[in-house]
C-alpha cells in the first residue's frame, strides 16, 4: 500500500472504505464508541467533509459512531437570513453581539434547524448516518437548551493539563452527552483546505466548530486577534476530556489559497485542485496539521494556532516537517498562484 511516516504521521491512499479501513487497522485506539466531528462549515465547493468521505470512515470504525458538529450560519441553502428585533443582522453585527439569546425571541433558532436538517438530508448524511445506525449530535442544540456539564468541573479538568482559556464560557460548551462518553476516541475529521493565508483549516481548525454560535465572528476577535487563541482553548475543552486523533482528507480534492480565486467566497476565494485518494492522519493534531501545511506548501511556523498550540500539546518534529515538503510533490498538484 502506499503510505509514509513523518514522525507520528501517517500519509497514505485511500480511494474506498476497504482501503481506507486497512490504512487505519490498529492504527486508532479500539473502543465501544467513536465521536467524528467532520468540517461541515459551508457546502461550498470541495469546503467540506462530503458523503463519500463521511461514509468510508465510518465503515472504517467498529463501533457506536455520535458524528457531533455545531450549527453555522454559512450551511444553508441560501434562504436564511439572521433577524435580531425585526433587523437582519449579520456578521459584523454579530462581531459585536455574542449574545445568542434573541435566536429564541423570533423563531431563528427553529429556521437554524430547518437549514441543518435540509443540509444533511441534501447532500447525502442522513442516509449515512442511518445506513451505519449512527447518532448526531449538535452541540449547538445541546448548549442552548442547557444540557452541559458543569463548568466549574470543565474548567477543572482542563486547567490540571492546560493553561487557563481567554473566556472562561468555553467551559461552558460540555455537552452532557458527550461528557457521558468522556475516555473515548475523539476523531477531528478534517479537510485539505489551504485557504485562508495563515489560517489553514485542517484537523485542529476543524474543533473551532465546536464553539455553539452559529457565526462565530466574536472569537475571532477585530481583526482576527483572538482567533488563533480561541481555536487552541476549545481544541484544549476536548483534549482534556477525550481522545483525541486526527484524520485530514484529500479523497478527490483540496483547495488552494487564492483571493482572486475561481470560487468566491465572503472572506475573499480560493482555487480547487484534484487529487487521488490522499489521507494523513496521527495521534497529534499539531503535527499533522503541521506535516500538511508542508505539503501543501504552507508555512506552518506561521500559523498562529499551531504555534501557539505546540505549547499546549506538544510541539512537532521539525525534521518530519522538512521530509514533508520534500514529499510534497509526490502526493499535491499546487498551481501556484500568479501575484
Amino acid at each position: 500500500m502506499d503510505t509514509t511516516r513523518f514522525d507520528s504521521v501517517t500519509l497514505g491512499r485511500a480511494r474506498n472504505s476497504t482501503e481506507l479501513t486497512r490504512l487505519l487497522e490498529k492504527q486508532i485506539p479500539e473502543s465501544e464508541v467513536y465521536i467524528v466531528k467532520p468540517n461541515w462549515y459551508s457546502p461550498n465547493p470541495a469546503n467540506y467533509t462530503d458523503s463519500k468521505a463521511l461514509n468510508m470512515l465510518l465503515d472504517a470504525l467498529d463501533g457506536h459512531i455520535v458524528v457531533t458538529e455545531g450549527y453555522s450560519g454559512d450551511r444553508h441553502d441560501g434562504s436564511l437570513h439572521l433577524i435580531c428585533r425585526g433587523e437582519k443582522v449579520d456578521w459584523r453585527w454579530l462581531l459585536k453581539h455574542p449574545e445568542w439569546s434573541w435566536a429564541k425571541e423570533n423563531g431563528t433558532w427553529n429556521e437554524i434547524k430547518q437549514q441543518d436538517k435540509w443540509f444533511l438530508d441534501y447532500y447525502g448524511f442522513t442516509d449515512v448516518i442511518n445506513e451505519h445506525d449512527a447518532e448526531y449530535l449538535n452541540v449547538t442544540d445541546e448548549i442552548w437548551s442547557g444540557r452541559t456539564e458543569e463548568p466549574e468541573k470543565i474548567k477543572k479538568l482542563v486547567e490540571s493539563r492546560f493553561t487557563p482559556v481567554l473566556h472562561d464560557s468555553i467551559y461552558g460548551f460540555m455537552p452532557n452527552k458527550l461528557w457521558r462518553l468522556k475516555g473515548s476516541p475523539l476523531i477531528s475529521y478534517g479537510r485539505v483546505k489551504g485557504y485562508g493565508g495563515n489560517y489553514p483549516s485542517l484537523s485542529l481548525k476543524n474543533l473551532f466548530g465546536l464553539i455553539p454560535d452559529p457565526y462565530r465572528s466574536w472569537w475571532h476577535g477585530p481583526k482576527d486577534r483572538d482567533l488563533n487563541r480561541n481555536i487552541v482553548d476549545i481544541a484544549k475543552l476536548y483534549a482534556a476530556t477525550f481522545k483525541l486523533h486526527g484524520i485530514c482528507e484529500a479523497f478527490s480534492n483540496f483547495t488552494v489559497n487564492n483571493p482572486k480565486g475561481e470560487v468566491k467566497v465572503p472572506w475573499g476565494g480560493y482555487d480547487i485542485s484534484q487529487s487521488d485518494g490522499v489521507v494523513a492522519f496521527g495521534p497529534s493534531l499539531i503535527e499533522l496539521d503541521a506535516v500538511i501545511c508542508s505539503l501543501i506548501k504552507v508555512d506552518s511556523s506561521k500559523v498562529g494556532y499551531l504555534e501557539l498550540g505546540c505549547k499546549e500539546f506538544g510541539a512537532y518534529d521539525k525534521s518530519a516537517i522538512v521530509e514533508a515538503a520534500k514529499a510534497s510533490a509526490n502526493w499535491f498538484t499546487i498551481n501556484e498562484v500568479q501575484s
